[in-house]
């Protein structure tokens, strides 16, 4: 690289670190080769300044790898040359120190412990509820998010919907052009705080969103979103829980931050999702029935979920193999997941050391 070449990637970094610590007013970088030198208006050494630093370094590794840095320097000015302290560390000790901090702190979505055992602990935890009986206490959990699975079919195809907790969704049969416009701006609302935070998950989750919901709204059939609508409910059992499971592992931008209550929602998914996943199990294997009928109304509605699947041409079997794959789809994802975040932490810091 050129001296110019480096000189833009300092630049880089410093832009990216003061968009991120705004309290430090500018801060100034500069690549003196070896070193990194950060230069901020911090007027004290803190275990807290230096530790807000090395994590908004840490975002910046991109830039980071274009320079050959062997050291960082954090440097507290009073003026242009007034040093008010200075601490100097390698560049793999000052990236790593985020991560150690991280292994520390129950509510990191960086901590290697949460990554290895928390969704292990989840399902063995729904697994022992699950075939003690101890799981019929959460029947309304199961419920709410089968409500919920209908729900998200008509929100997607521009319907107003309620989902309530005893076993009904108040759908309106008529498109609405504001909950369109309602769901339209949440997500890119999402879409928008991601980008800025550089949440990129957030980002991609907002405009997958965005187009799946202008798909459905404007270019899908009635009939579609009247199969979709029945097959959502058992659908959103799978589906949602997994995404609920999922979710544990991202962190959302900062005003939706949830990092208290991804511990309980994931032991809930996750006691959704096996029970679930046990029961279509059992129907495939001839030791339980299609749940024809409703909740409220017993086998007998013709309303009911499965009996609507059944009047769009479903046979019994099809119903059973689509359930069954569905089910079997989401677990695959699940695995596919926890393999990568339990892997990620450590093939990064290979691939930091290698390129330093």
């Amino acid at each position: 690289m050129n001296p110019a070449d480096f000189e833009t990637a300092a630049a880089i970094v410093q832009h990216q670190l003061t968009e991120a610590l705004p309290r430090f007013g500018t801060i100034t970088v500069k690549f003196v080769t070896p070193t990194l030198q950060i230069r901020t208006q911090a007027p004290q050494e803190t275990e807290a300044i230096v530790r807000s630093l090395l994590t908004a370094l840490s975002d910046c590794r991109e830039a980071l790898f274009r320079l050959p840095i062997q050291t960082v320097t954090l440097y507290g000015m009073q003026g242009d040359r007034n040093i008010l302290w200075k601490r100097s560390m390698s560049l793999e000790t000052a990236l790593d120190l985020k991560a150690k901090r991280a292994d520390a702190d129950p509510f990191s979505f960086s901590n290697r412990s949460l990554n290895q055992f928390a969704l292990p602990i989840a399902f063995l935890s729904a697994g022992i509820a699950h075939w003690t009986g101890l799981d019929s206490l959460l029947l309304g959990v199961r419920i709410w998010i089968h409500e919920v699975g209908h729900a998200t079919v008509a929100w997607f195809y521009g319907h107003q919907a309620t989902p309530l907790p005893f076993g009904w969704t108040n759908v309106n049969p008529d498109r609405s052009i504001i909950v369109y416009l309602c769901f339209a701006t949440l997500w890119g609302l999402l879409g928008w705080v991601g980008w800025k935070e550089g949440k990129r998950v957030s980002v991609g989750i907002a405009a997958l969103a965005i187009v799946l919901q202008m798909a459905l709204t404007w270019f899908s059939k009635p009939d579609d979103f009247e199969l979709w609508l029945a097959f959502g409910g058992v659908g959103g059992e799978f589906v949602l829980s997994t995404a609920l499971i999922v979710a544990f592992y991202i962190p959302l931008p900062d005003r939706w931050r949830w990092d208290f209550w991804r511990y309980p929602t994931v032991v809930l998914a996750a006691s959704t999702f096996l029970n679930s996943f046990s029961f279509w199990h059992q129907i495939k294997r001839g030791t339980a029935e299609i749940p024809w009928g409703t909740l409220l109304n017993g086998s007998g509605d013709a309303g009911g979920d499965m009996n609507q699947l059944s009047d769009f041409g479903w046979s019994d079997r099809h119903i059973i193999d689509v359930y069954v794959s569905l089910g079997n789809g989401c677990l695959w994802v699940l695995i596919g997941v926890y393999i990568f975040r339990l892997f990620n932490r450590g093939m990064s810091k290979k691939i930091s050391q290698f390129r330093n």
